[in-house]
């Protein structure tokens, strides 16, 4: 028993000996340095200067081509310039109207909608709906992807807003949310040549929709009817026909968008999408998509970064709760590069050796980059995982004393 007490008083006297020095230390160390939580660094990536324009022939005025899944810029022929996208403009109330499909379980494809007579009075392609009929929500889908049936949009946009004028307010919010910075919606069809936007907002828009995979059916159908039959459809995108992995998306034409197409496919880990915008003819636009598609499949593969364990090591904190705290490295997904380049890509990082207490999670404490040769690829941050509080007299007491006593 005698034993055990002097060994206490033992335990006890070099704990507060300990503590002395400790915080003789720690309050002389200066202070923790600057917590900063990361920015999203979802960034689209621009490959396309890794070629020449002349690598492909393209007719189409405005067109990109884009890897969905790491919104990479693979090809861009004045993807940035705002220009008329005529009857593109109704994937955005497919989005909608999937988005809907999605949060309200009483919005479903058997629903029906009642046809208004604004909807029956929207001129241009249309499936002749009579004022005052239902329709399900799976037939105004099928006659505005398939098709590019005016009265269809309107009628959705009506069962989802109230009104077109409220639906294009959404058309317009969801096109900010999704960072499509040079679009302008001005209806729910297309049918005005005020519809605005880029060949890469369109992409962007279109890669948002691939993500519903219970679209996929409407967009790859070749042939179809509605309304038992009175409204037969036909896809303006030829290649949903016969192109190896088609997904959608869809074609058009107007007097100052000329032909337009998106073209959605997916090979080898690739989600590619081809948009065209101001082709000749309905024979370009095919032609575009078909060239761009195949530009990306043939000459491109997906890469997987691999991190180096070293550069994602704990890393070391003086004076806090914890000796140490996790790293992690944000945003590190895959790569689009050039089909045969994978052995020259090469990997280095920096970061710091240790940190001072206390430290907030998401503190960027280093970078790492990839290269291609002299050419960088990609730049990421390191981060701590977790915060580590400064320790007080009290818990380093408590800590201390806790761990002689269990020795």
């Amino acid at each position: 028993m005698q034993m055990k007490i002097i060994k206490n008083i033992t335990a006890l006297s070099i704990c507060i000996i300990t503590l002395s020095l400790f915080f003789a230390r720690a309050y002389a160390d200066g202070t923790a340095i600057t917590q900063t939580v990361p920015e999203s660094e979802a960034t689209a990536l621009d490959i396309s200067n890794e070629h020449k324009k002349s690598d492909l022939s393209v007719t189409a005025e405005n067109a990109v081509l884009y890897e969905a899944s790491t919104k990479t810029i693979i090809y861009n022929k004045k993807a940035n310039e705002k220009t008329p996208v005529s009857y593109l403009t109704k994937l955005m109330t497919i989005l909608l109207t999937a988005e809907k499909l999605k949060m309200n379980k009483d919005f479903t494809l058997d629903r029906q909608l009642i046809t208004s007579a604004e909807a029956n009075s929207r001129k241009g392609s249309q499936i002749w709906l009579d004022v005052g009929e239902k329709i399900s929500i799976r037939e105004l889908l099928k006659s505005i992807t398939i098709g590019n049936a005016n009265d269809a949009c309107v009628v959705l946009a009506e069962g989802i807003s109230g009104t077109e004028k409220s639906f294009v307010k959404a058309m317009n919010n969801r096109a900010k949310s999704l960072g499509m910075k040079n679009t302008t919606f001005v209806d729910s069809t297309g049918i005005s040549e005020s519809n605005i936007s880029t060949a890469k907002d369109i992409a962007i828009l279109s890669a948002e929709l691939l993500r519903y995979e219970n679209l996929k059916g409407f967009f790859t159908t070749w042939m179809d009817s509605v309304r038992g039959g009175k409204a037969e459809l036909v896809n303006l995108n030829t290649l949903v026909r016969n192109y190896k992995g088609i997904s959608g998306l869809k074609a058009c034409a107007s007097d100052k968008a000329g032909n337009c197409i998106v073209a959605t496919a997916a090979r080898n880990d690739l989600s590619l999408i081809a948009v065209a915008i101001k082709t000749k003819d309905s024979d370009s636009r095919a032609v575009d998509a078909r060239e761009l598609l195949d530009f990306g499949f043939e000459g491109y593969d997906m890469y997987a970064p691999e991190i180096p364990k070293d550069a994602v090591e704990p890393i070391d904190v003086t004076h806090g709760f914890e000796l140490k705290t996790d790293t992690y490295v944000d945003g590190i997904a895959r790569l689009v590069i050039k089909r045969g380049t994978a052995s020259n890509i090469s990997v280095k990082f920096d970061r710091m050796a240790k940190l001072e207490a206390p430290v907030t999670k998401n503190t960027k404490v280093g970078e790492l980059v990839f290269h291609r040769g002299s050419k960088e690829l990609l730049k990421r941050n390191i981060y701590t995982k977790s915060d580590v509080k400064r320790i007080d007299i009290a818990g380093a007491f408590g800590k201390l004393l806790l761990s002689l006593l269990r020795n």
